[in-house]
């Protein structure tokens, strides 16, 4: 979820309030901890909302999750944040990326509950006893029977509740999930317990309770597909595919909002392209949309191709002039060019 859950998604999806929404607790994207404390101006600019009481604008608390793996700069950096207003810490033992593992961070650390352990604590008593520190794993490194070690260590380190993605490190988001793995632990640990992954509908939710027994989850990638499903499973709007034309309303009015932000034109089509591409892992009638979205150049572009699916009007043609230059000239037989003449 890196890299398009920032602050603007959620003060987009939070719009109205928990009531409204759905949504009660956000979690930021990963504020990367080395080895010293991470300075309160990189928090503000990673977390805006830490400005604003620690709240998205409609008043939804957000958690500040940073990635460590040594102990007092991650507890300085705990610290500092909720100096500057976090409602929350939340520390991510469980990004499954290369590059972040490499360097000690994220899932690297499931293959040493202790040091879990270790973190856990030191950042527990950095901060005050009110503020929640949760704590995001997976089921293991390579195998699934760690998860009971893995649990206790950051039970026994302090967590308010533990969330887990129902797959090892090693699997990345590969099939299966495997829900019924968590089972174990929600009975056996004193906190809660939230689960994680694959949960795209309120079906899954539903099907992923009876497997373990949670009754808190976490979202990620669904809510790119199904804005509506935090809503959906609190019983407060239809259970229903979320129509695609108001899929396409909402990532324009994100889009409208990282403008105002000041962010770049390519940036924001970025943006754009990187929430298509995780709906369309998650509904089929988002894939012909990010197939058309992710070979556009130009915003203007994408912004009045998504304006006709959220008017439910005709699709209006896309620019598709070649670039400006001497027109290419045609081979002389049909044979002497491999790819034939340019595409109009």
């Amino acid at each position: 979820m890196d890299g398009v859950t920032c602050h603007v998604y959620r003060d987009v999806l939070t719009r109205g309030g928990p009531e409204v929404c759905g949504i009660s607790t956000c979690v930021s994207e990963f504020v990367r901890v080395t080895d010293h404390q991470v300075p309160d101006h990189v928090l503000l600019r990673m977390v805006p909302e830490l400005a604003q009481g620690g709240a998205t604008p409609s008043g939804v608390p957000v958690y500040v999750q940073i990635l460590g793996g040594a102990e007092a700069p991650m507890a300085a950096t705990a610290r500092a944040a909720v100096r500057l207003g976090a409602r929350g810490i939340d520390l991510n033992f469980g990004c499954p990326a290369r590059t972040v593992n490499r360097h000690d961070g994220g899932a690297a650390l499931l293959r040493t509950p202790e040091r879990i352990r270790r973190i856990t604590a030191a950042v527990r008593d950095a901060v005050p006893d009110d503020v929640p520190v949760s704590v995001k794993v997976r089921l293991g490194w390579d195998r699934t029977n760690t998860i009971g070690a893995i649990a206790s260590a950051a039970e026994e380190g302090g967590a308010t509740f533990l969330v887990v993605h129902c797959r090892t490190r090693c699997q990345g988001y590969a099939p299966p999930v495997d829900w019924h793995a968590l089972a174990p632990v929600v009975t056996d640990l004193r906190i809660p317990v939230v689960a994680n992954g694959d949960l795209f509908t309120p079906q899954d939710v539903a099907a992923c309770e009876a497997a373990c027994g949670a009754t808190a989850f976490m979202f990620g990638r669904g809510v790119m597909g199904r804005p509506s499903l935090f809503r959906q499973v609190r019983g407060i709007a239809p259970r229903a595919p979320d129509p695609l034309p108001d899929l396409a309303r909402l990532v324009c009015a994100y889009a409208r909002s990282l403008a105002h932000h000041g962010a770049p034109p390519r940036a924001r089509l970025c943006r754009i392209k990187q929430w298509w591409r995780m709906a369309a892992a998650t509904r089929a009638d988002a894939v012909p949309v990010f197939d058309r979205v992710k070979r556009m150049g130009d915003l203007g572009d994408a912004l009045a191709f998504l304006e006709t699916i959220s008017d439910g009007r005709p699709e209006r043609p896309v620019r598709t002039d070649p670039p400006p230059g001497p027109t290419p000239r045609p081979p002389r037989r049909a044979t002497a060019s491999r790819s034939g003449p340019p595409a109009a």
